[in-house]
């Protein structure tokens, strides 16, 4: 590992036991920094902010791991996200609460986005509108995955992906039947 990685993995540390006490919105650079015995300098060097920071460990601890394996189903690669969310539900109920620009909320969905897109091509054969379904669906799992965890992550993942599972089934049958 170079020196780099291993200054990002220390402040990345840092942030994630922060988290696991304090909500994000009160963690200050100087926090993170002083947790770990770095400056600030290191800290900028690194991350443009706290956001920044919170978004690469995402990254590095889930999507790298998962990227690459494009024999998993969609509904696998779900529940390996609720999975991770859930062995992090700590850290990552904390991360969802904070909204807008460069939350971790709107980092999700810019990187399940793509995924998505790769996923509902095979099922929506119209391209044009295959933006629109996978914007929809990213913000309905943002959202499910989101009230999900502040409620304390209740339903292991496996459960949660299977409840989800039916209520999409469910209403696409219905929606289907309706139409004939």
């Amino acid at each position: 590992m170079s020196d780099s990685q291993i200054t990002k993995r220390a402040l990345a540390d840092a942030m994630k036991e922060l988290m696991s006490v304090r909500p994000m919105k009160k963690i200050s650079i100087g926090d993170i920094v002083e947790r770990c015995n770095m400056n600030r300098q290191s800290f900028y060097y690194h991350f443009k902010d706290k956001y920044d920071l919170v978004n690469w460990i995402y990254y590095t601890e889930f999507v790298v791991k998962v990227k690459d394996n494009l024999s998993m189903t969609s509904w696998e690669f779900l529940e390996k996200i609720c999975e991770y969310f859930y062995d992090n539900k700590k850290f990552y109920t904390n991360a969802f609460k904070v909204s807008g620009q460069n939350s971790f909320s709107e980092y999700f969905v810019e990187v399940l986005h793509p995924i998505l897109i790769v996923h509902l091509n095979d099922v929506f054969n119209k391209k044009k509108n295959v933006d629109f379904y996978a914007t929809f669906f990213a913000d309905a799992i943002r959202v499910s995955i989101y009230r999900w965890l502040i409620e304390g992550a209740k339903i292991p993942p496996k459960e949660f992906v299977s409840l989800i599972k039916a209520a999409l089934t469910g209403a696409a049958v219905k929606l289907v039947n309706d139409l004939y």
